[in-house]
Parts: C-alpha cells; sequence; structure tokens
C-alpha cells in the first residue's frame, strides 16, 4: 500500500467543520474515597478473558496506565494524517497552510444534534476542597460549572438534549442496588432539550446529599445500557455518555481492565459479554474532578474519546464548563454528509481534499482511499460512499478515533496531495 503525492489546485470551495472535544490538563490529587485511595489497578489476578461468543472480536492486550495489562476488544487506534505540504523550487517541500492554495466559500458543516447521558459522581469526597489551601469544594465546582453551562446561549442555541442520573445509588456498599446497572439505566432526569432539562439538572445538582463509595462499573453499564436504547429510538440524533468522577472505582467491579472491556463493547457495538444488544455503538466521555487523568484516559480511550479531560483546582469551574461546551460542540459521526456544491460550481469527486488540524500543531491531510479497503494505511484515510456521484464522505476507522480535539475541513476544488491505491 503506497502513499502518492499529488499538486494541489488553487481552485477552491471550502468547507470548514469543527471537530472539538476536551482537552486534558494535569492534576495531582489522587481523589482517593473512603475506604480507598488513589488509583486502582487490575484486582488481584483479576484479567478480562478473552471470548469469541456473541460475534465479539478477538481481543488484544494493552497496558494500562498503572502498568498491569488488559484484554479488550480491538479498537481502533488513532492515527495521524501527513504534514501539508507544497513542493517548492527545486522540488523540495515546506509546510503551509493548504488554506492558502484553495482560497474560496466557506461553509460550516454543522455538529451532528447531540444527546448526552450525564452519570455524575456524588461520593463522599466531592466535600473535599479542590486543593490545598482552597475555598471551594469539588462538589462547589459542579455547582457552578453546572449553573453555567445549562444557561449559556451558544449552549442552548444548539439545542443539546441532556439528561442525569447520580453514582452511587444508595451510597451504601450492602445495598444490592448499589452495584445493580439497571439502578443507573433509568435517569433522574430524562434526556430531554436543555432549555427544560436545564433548570431541573441544577436544581438536582444543588439539593443532591453526598455520601458513599464510587461504582463506576454499574454506573457506565447502566448509563451506557440507557444511552444504547435511546440512540435506536432516536437514530436521527447522536447519544453520548459522559461520566464526572472525582475518584477511581472502590467499590463493586473495581478492575480497570474490565470496565475498558466493557466500555469497548458499547463504543463497538459489539455483542459480548456486557453489551447484550450490540448496535449502536455509544461513546463515553470522561471529566475527572481533582483527580490524576491515570486510569481515566485508559476508560476514555476504551470508549472512544481519546482522552479524559481533568479539571483541576486552576480554573475548575471554566475547565468543567469547557468541557462540557465542547462534548456538545463534538461532531463525532465518522461519515460526513456531502453538501451540494455552492451554485455556479460543479463538485470534481477527483479534486477533494481533507485536512484535519489538531487541537495543537499543524495541520495534516487525510489520505484519500478508494474505498473502506483502503483504510489499512498508517495515516488512516477517508473515501466517498460512491466514487462517481458521492453523497457523504467516510473517515476510516484510526482517522475517526484522531478526532478528539480540532477542526476538519472538506475543501472542494482542491485534488488530494495523498492518494492510496
Amino acid at each position: 500500500m503506497k502513499l502518492y503525492p499529488r499538486t494541489l489546485s488553487v481552485l477552491s470551495v471550502t468547507l470548514l467543520g469543527l471537530l472539538a472535544a476536551a482537552c486534558s490538563s494535569k492534576s495531582t490529587d489522587d481523589g482517593g474515597e473512603v475506604g480507598g485511595s488513589g488509583p486502582v489497578g487490575t484486582s488481584s489476578g483479576g484479567k478480562a478473558s478473552a471470548s469469541t461468543t456473541g460475534g465479539k472480536p478477538a481481543t488484544n492486550t494493552s497496558v494500562t496506565d498503572t502498568g498491569g495489562s488488559s484484554n479488550i476488544v480491538n479498537l481502533p487506534k488513532a492515527c495521524p494524517g501527513l504534514p501539508v505540504t507544497t513542493a517548492a523550487a527545486g522540488g523540495s517541500s515546506t509546510n503551509i497552510d493548504a488554506g492558502a492554495q484553495c482560497a474560496g466559500i466557506g461553509v460550516e458543516l454543522e455538529p451532528s444534534p447531540l444527546d448526552i447521558y450525564v452519570m455524575m459522581d456524588r461520593t463522599s469526597s466531592m466535600t473535599y476542597t479542590m486543593g490545598s489551601g482552597a475555598a471551594i469544594t469539588r462538589w462547589d465546582v459542579l455547582q457552578s460549572g453546572v449553573q453555567r453551562f445549562v444557561t449559556d446561549p451558544n449552549v442552548l442555541a444548539k439545542a443539546p438534549r441532556v439528561g442525569l442520573q447520580f453514582f452511587g445509588a444508595t451510597g451504601d456498599p450492602n445495598d444490592a442496588r448499589e452495584c445493580d446497572p439497571l439502578s443507573y439505566a433509568t435517569p433522574l432526569i430524562e434526556i430531554e432539550d436543555l432549555k427544560t432539562s436545564g433548570q431541573k439538572i441544577l436544581t438536582a445538582v444543588e439539593q443532591e446529599a453526598l455520601g458513599g463509595q464510587t461504582p463506576w462499573f454499574p454506573s457506565l453499564q447502566g448509563a451506557l445500557m440507557h444511552a444504547q436504547d435511546w440512540q435506536f429510538a432516536n437514530p436521527n440524533r447522536m447519544t453520548v455518555v459522559v461520566l464526572v468522577t472525582d475518584g477511581y472505582p472502590t467499590e463493586c467491579e473495581t478492575d480497570i481492565s474490565l470496565i475498558q472491556e466493557m466500555v469497548g463493547e458499547y463504543y463497538t457495538g459489539v455483542s459480548g459479554k456486557y453489551n447484550t444488544r450490540g448496535k449502536p455503538g455509544i461513546r463515553t466521555y470522561i471529566i475527572g474532578v481533582a483527580v490524576d487523568k491515570f486510569n481515566l484516559n485508559a476508560v476514555a480511550q476504551a470508549g472512544g474519546t481519546g482522552q479524559a479531560t481533568i479539571v483541576d483546582s486552576a480554573g475548575g469551574v471554566n475547565a468543567f464548563v469547557s468541557a462540557m461546551v465542547n462534548i456538545t460542540n463534538a461532531n463525532i459521526s465518522c461519515d460526513l454528509k456531502l453538501p451540494e456544491a455552492p451554485a455556479g460550481s460543479v463538485l470534481d469527486p477527483n479534486a477533494v481534499q481533507v485536512v484535519y488540524t489538531p487541537f495543537s500543531g499543524g495541520p495534516q491531510e487525510i489520505p484519500k482511499a478508494d474505498t473502506g479497503g483502503g483504510c489499512g494505511s498508517a495515516n488512516g484515510g477517508w473515501y466517498f460512499d460512491n466514487a462517481a456521484k458521492p453523497t457523504k464522505i467516510s473517515l476510516c476507522p484510526c482517522s475517526c478515533a484522531n478526532l478528539g480535539a480540532g477542526g476538519l475541513e472538506i475543501r472542494f476544488g482542491c485534488r488530494p496531495q495523498f492518494v492510496i491505491n
């Protein structure tokens, strides 16, 4: 499989698309709960087992941030595109912004309508302050952050639908409901337009009593169960789960490799040990409050969102609001509808370029593949649904996985520099 360079055309119509998701920062607070502190890795002797029942694919072994190994379903690894270049005098190449070569009409690619099921930590450590000498608690940050998010006019204009549930269910480790996924599969506040659910969510956060430990596994599984049912009933929208937590799992199932396996089954839409339904697939975002990202990143990667967002003591409220706004803005579909060419122009399927600009770094061109069968490139790729009369562009799995934060541009009138044959 080879990549062949091609020259750029100077005629274009530019279509700008924003794919934004939360970016990560570092916190040193361990976020330990009563009965446990610091990160929890694999439990003693615990390891997810490989299975091929129910159509589940073979597993692969990865190393978690704790140093333990985990067997999880095969997930697409993010792959970078190729630097945007153009041939300079003498045959050399110089990194440039391809937009300078493809100036034209810009049309914003609107994100997919988004439905969000928030699973929020209400455990006892939420009463801790954000850091040494801090006057604000973790719960204060969430209350202030939620208040700003649900009243943000820019967010409300995008009309996301948001629902909420808290974990743990009872705060009592001896209560069977605490570790039952069904306890979390029914929202406290159902997913609905934020214009109506926002005040309900804010009131719930202001009135919720805190206590107990951290049952990650059942709360995440219950949230994914409900999100999957919701997505099936609302196929024209995208449904995601957002886990907001200040600690690592300390009760019920605490083996991170099993949590990865469960979240991975739902992300890939594969029927297996935990996801008995299969499709549709559901992505999981992780927001950590005053906690090191450690195992949070591993679970976010398994859930198809790359990495966790960490809300630390410095500007915690702003960081939480930014994380939620970025998730709301995210266009997480790997299939992008191709709009009609503007009046007076004709679409040339051979002159379409896809350029990704990451949150940090220069622009990268995603190579063009003839079909989905060309998705084996180390630099990913994209392809049309119909080469002669395309209606959409599909991103190869590893290119789609790379779109955790940044912008995507679909440029018409520019021949791709890189083509996979």
